[in-house]
């Protein structure tokens, strides 16, 4: 698989911390809606992997992704 991504736009600003679960719907700003598959770790440090329907499965830092819920 691939390496977790970080955001291809280097960001100023504090992003906002998001608790996920698997089986939680995201929202990624480029990729769209996707589901939360598996998460390892917590807090600032958690990354998850997220299918996609178009992009497929990616792995991401959750402070660095700019992910939101969706409800």
């Amino acid at each position: 698989m691939a390496e977790y991504q970080d955001n291809e736009v280097e960001q100023e600003e504090p992003v906002e911390q998001i608790e996920v679960e698997v089986g939680d719907q995201v929202r990624h700003p480029k990729w769209g809606v996707g589901t939360v598959l598996f998460k390892s770790g917590t807090g600032e440090n958690s990354k998850v992997v997220v299918v996609f329907p178009e992009e497929g499965q990616r792995k991401l830092l959750v402070k660095k992704a700019r992910l939101k819920k969706v409800q």
